[in-house]
């Protein structure tokens, strides 16, 4: 017999299934462990850490969802997986993205960031690598990323205890997943968590929200890869 969960039980199994998943994620399957346990460098490492990121954190919960709920499509909008305001959303999009490029040149001008970025110092070696890694690091990562903090861990939130609530929420996890990171990427993303909770909630899906995030991280190791290249054709 079909099991067929309601579509008002899962806000509440998700919640319980993400911290699950996230403190996973920051102890046996933690990029730090990877890179401990690396073999072949750190690419294929940090390879394996985004594909964790992305089984745990989305693969699982939206096959769950596919496979249990009785109104899969309506668990999905709940959760800001969906078009929302598409004009909206869009706007949203490409007014953030010049900003968020913006951020990452300045980011890759902090030595500390340049020491930390990108996750697998392998990916500077060329362009190829450089290229198949961002793919992985967008596909993988920051899609599960905005799945668990402004999908799970905010829409529910909010249509339960308020929009504030649920910035408040999201935002301190977000920031707490950080811990490890430089201070200045802990200050941002304090910042972020709330102006990207805010670009979610006006469009009604955090969809637009990946692009933008995104373009952070991989322009912050855009400019990284672009001065290793500088300092690689100039020896």
């Amino acid at each position: 017999m079909a099991i067929s969960v309601e579509t008002s039980a899962w806000p509440g199994i998700l919640l319980a299934y993400e911290a699950v998943a996230l403190t996973l994620l920051q102890t046996v399957f933690s990029r730090r462990r990877f890179l401990k346990n690396a073999a072949g460098g750190d690419l294929p490492a940090v390879r394996s850490y985004f594909l964790a990121v992305f089984t745990f954190g989305l693969a699982v919960p939206v096959t769950a969802v596919f496979s249990l709920a009785a109104d899969p499509v309506a668990v999905f909008r709940a959760l800001g997986l969906s078009g929302g305001n598409v004009r909206l959303g869009w706007i949203l999009a490409a007014a953030g993205i010049p900003t968020a490029l913006a951020a990452g040149a300045v980011g890759a001008g902090d030595p500390r960031l340049r020491d930390f970025y990108p996750f697998a110092k392998d990916a500077l070696a060329g362009r190829r690598a450089f290229i198949g890694y961002e793919l992985g690091y967008f596909l993988f990562y920051y899609t599960a990323w905005e799945f668990i903090f402004r999908g799970v861990l905010f829409f529910p939130v909010a249509a339960s205890a308020g929009l504030l609530p649920a910035l408040a929420v999201s935002t301190i996890a977000s920031t707490l997943f950080h811990i490890g990171h430089p201070e200045t990427e802990l200050y941002a993303a304090l910042g972020a968590g709330f102006v990207f909770g805010l670009a979610a909630w006006g469009a009604g899906s955090f969809l637009y929200v990946i692009p933008i995030h995104a373009a952070v991280g991989i322009a912050t190791d855009a400019f990284i890869y672009r001065r290793a290249a500088r300092e690689r054709s100039s020896r």
